[in-house]
C-alpha cells in the first residue's frame, strides 16, 4: 500500500516522499468506514454522533476548565470557519506554541478540520529553534499560548518568515497585544472542505539530538491507523482517564492528548505544571485518572512525594506507563507494585505516530520488556544486507517495523532512502526478542560499546547496576581507551543517604562482575546530582558521551558534575 497524495493543495510536491520511497504499509481497517477520515472530525463530532456529546473530553487541572466532546465538536468547527475566513486553504501549515491547556485541542481540530497541517512548536524551543521549525515548513499562521514565553522574543523569531500573522489564545491571552483566537471564531455557518484522507495532517520535528531536527510528516489516515491499531492492542475505552508527563508540542503528548484517548471517547486530564510530582498525583487524585504515561524519572519523584504524604489516592491508577524504565532504580519499579500499579515499558517514535511495542492486556510481560508488536505492526531485529532487511534468528539485531504507519520525511529524500529500506522502516535502536516473543530494549546502534574485542550494550549494564539499592539513575556510555579502543563508563545517581565514595564503586562493580561478564563492568564509575534531559525528560546520553570522552581519567575513580 502507498500513498497517494490529492491534488490542488498548497504543499509542494518535491517536500513529499514518492510511493517507491515510502514504507510498504501494511493495511489495516478504520473503523466507523461511513465517518469522514479527517482526525479533527473523528475526535470530536464521531463521538457526539455516537451519543458522547455531553461527556467530558478533556479538563484543565489546574482551573477545573472543561469540554464536553460537544463543546470541543463546537468550538473547533467555529475556529475552522475562522481560519477559511482568513484565507487558509487545503495543505496550508498552521504552527502553534502552547503549554499544557485543553485549548490546544481545540485549535488542533480546527486546523485539521479546515483542511490545513499543524506544525508543533515545542514550548522549550528558542529563537532560533522556532525559525527552523517555521521555516522548514513554510508554515502561514503562528498561535501562541499567552504562557509560552515573551511575545517579544515570538515575534524576533518570525521575522523574515512565511508567518502572516500571529494569533493568541489560553488564559489572558488577549494582554498580549496581537489578534485573539476570539475574534477569528465565527458564528455563523461555514461550508468547511472535504479533506482527502492520503492528505497530510501533521508535520513533526525530531528531537534533534543526532543533529537539526528533522522533519517527518503523517496523514489522516496513516495517524488514525495508529490510533486505531493503539485501541485494538490496549482496551482504551470510555470512561477511562488519561494523563501524560509530557508537553503537547512533542510527539508523545500529541499523540496521547488525541489518536490515544480521544478518538476512542476517553476523557484527556491536561496538567500545565506536569513537571511538578506533586501536581499530577493531586490531578490523580481530584480526577480519577486511570491511565498515567511519564518517565520513569517522573514515577520515582512522585514515589519520594508519596513516601512522605501518604494519604494522597492513587488507587484509580490501572494500566501505567513509564517509558526508558531500564536504566533507573528497581526500587521505584517496586514501590508502585506496592499500591497496585505495574508499570509498563513501551516503544515509539515520531516515525510511526503510535507506540509499535507494548506490553499485551492480560499476559504477564518481564520486567522493563518493551512488550509485543501492535496488532498491525510486525517488528523485527534484523541484519541489513545489500539493501535487503533480513530478521536475525538468534540474539540482537537493528529494530525495523513495517505497519499502516511509517517514516515519511518532510523535505528530506536522501535520508528517505537511508531510513526506509525494503519496505521496512529501521530505527537506530537495537532490539532482542526473548522466548516468549517479548522485545528487550539494548540501546542505540551509535551507542553500542566495542570493548577489548567485545560489544557491550550499555542498558545490559544499567540493568545490573539499577538494583542496587543506593542507585537512583545511572547512564552507561563508551569512553575511548588506547589499550582496548573503549571502556565502560557509568555515570550514577544516587538515592539520598548514600555515599558516592570508593566502597560504593567497589559495591557496584562487584555487582556488575557477578551477573555480567567481567568486560561488561564499568571500569570507571562517575557520581553525579542528576542526568542531563531534554524537554520531554529523556536521557540526553549525547551529552553523556561526551562527558565520558573529554575525561582524561583512565582508572577507576569518582568525581561530581
Amino acid at each position: 500500500m502507498r500513498d497517494h497524495y490529492p491534488r490542488g493543495t498548497t504543499i509542494p510536491a518535491s517536500h513529499l516522499v514518492a510511493p517507491d520511497l515510502q514504507p510498504d504499509y501494511l493495511p489495516y481497517p478504520i473503523p466507523i468506514p461511513g465517518e469522514s477520515l479527517n482526525v479533527g472530525y473523528r475526535l470530536a463530532d464521531t463521538n457526539v454522533r455516537q451519543g458522547r456529546g455531553d461527556l467530558l473530553a478533556a479538563v484543565h487541572a489546574e482551573t477545573d476548565r472543561r469540554y464536553t466532546f460537544s463543546d470541543l465538536a463546537r468550538e473547533s468547527t467555529r475556529l475552522a470557519g475562522g481560519l477559511l475566513d482568513f484565507g487558509i486553504k487545503l495543505g496550508d501549515r498552521v504552527a502553534y506554541r502552547t503549554t499544557n491547556d485543553p485549548d490546544a485541542i481545540v485549535l488542533m481540530l480546527a486546523v485539521w478540520k479546515a483542511g490545513g497541517v499543524i506544525v508543533p512548536i515545542p514550548l522549550q524551543a528558542k529563537a532560533a529553534e522556532i525559525k527552523h521549525f517555521i521555516g522548514d515548513t513554510g508554515a502561514r499562521l503562528l498561535f501562541i499560548h499567552a504562557q509560552a514565553g515573551p511575545i517579544e522574543d515570538i515575534k524576533a523569531a518570525v521575522a523574515g518568515s512565511n508567518i502572516e500573522d500571529i494569533i493568541s489564545f489560553g488564559a489572558d491571552h488577549e494582554r498580549l497585544g496581537v489578534r485573539s483566537w476570539n475574534a477569528l471564531k465565527l458564528d455563523r455557518d461555514v461550508s468547511l472542505p472535504v479533506v482527502d484522507p492520503d492528505q497530510v495532517a501533521i508535520i513533526w520535528h525530531t528531537g534533534g539530538t543526532t543533529g537539526i531536527p528533522k522533519g517527518c510528516y503523517h496523514t489522516h489516515r496513516r495517524f488514525l491507523s495508529g490510533g486505531y491499531a493503539y485501541r485494538e492492542g490496549t482496551q482504551v475505552s470510555v470512561g477511562q482517564r488519561w494523563l501524560a508527563a509530557a508537553p503537547i508540542g512533542h510527539a508523545l503528548g500529541i499523540i496521547h492528548y488525541t489518536i490515544f484517548s480521544l478518538l476512542h471517547g476517553a476523557t484527556v486530564v491536561f496538567v500545565e505544571q506536569y513537571p511538578d510530582p506533586k501536581a499530577l498525583l493531586n490531578a490523580v487524585a481530584r480526577y480519577k485518572v486511570t491511565t498515567l504515561t511519564a518517565l520513569m524519572a517522573s514515577w520515582a519523584r512522585m514515589a519520594e512525594v508519596l513516601r512522605t504524604e501518604a494519604n494522597i489516592d492513587t488507587s484509580s491508577l490501572r494500566r501505567c506507563f513509564a517509558m526508558w524504565q531500564s536504566a533507573s532504580s528497581s526500587d521505584v519499579f517496586d514501590f508502585w507494585m506496592s499500591r497496585g500499579v505495574e508499570l509498563l515499558n513501551n516503544f515509539g517514535s515520531t516515525s510511526f505516530a503510535t507506540w509499535v511495542l507494548v506490553p499485551p492486556v492480560g499476559i504477564d510481560s518481564p520486567r522493563a520488556a518493551l512488550g509485543r508488536a501492535l496488532p498491525g505492526y510486525l517488528v523485527e531485529a534484523v541484519d541489513i544486507a545489500n539493501d535487503k532487511v533480513s530478521p536475525v534468528k538468534r540474539g540482537f539485531g537493528r529494530m525495523a517495523v513495517r505497519g499502516p504507519t511509517g517514516l515519511t520525511y518532510w523535505n528530506l529524500p536522501e535520508l528517505q532512502k537511508r531510513d526506509v529500506v525494503d519496505g521496512w522502516t529501521l530505527s537506530d535502536d537495537l532490539i532482542e526478542f526473548d522466548d516468549g516473543g517479548n522485545a528487550h530494549y539494548l540501546g542505540r546502534t551509535d551507542y553500542m560499546i566495542s570493548t577489548a574485542g567485545h560489544k557491550v550494550a550499555p542498558v545490559e549494564v544499567e540493568q545490573v547496576l539499577s538494583r542496587h539499592a543506593g542507585v537512583r539513575e545511572v547512564c552507561v556510555v563508551p569512553a575511548p581507551s588506547p589499550t582496548r579502543r573503549e571502556i565502560v563508563v557509568a555515570y550514577v545517581v544516587l538515592h539520598k543517604g548514600y555515599v558516592g565514595d570508593d566502597a560504593m564503586i567497589k559495591e557496584l562493580q562487584a555487582l556488575a562482575k557477578a551477573e555480567l561478564a567481567s568486560y561488561k563492568a564499568p571500569r570507571r564509575i562517575e557520581f553525579i546530582g542528576a542526568l542531563p534531559r531534554d524537554a520531554v525528560g529523556k536521557v540526553q546520553t549525547k551529552i553523556v558521551k561526551q562527558w565520558a570522552t573529554e575525561s582524561s581519567e583512565a582508572t577507576v575513580g569518582s568525581s561530581s558534575r
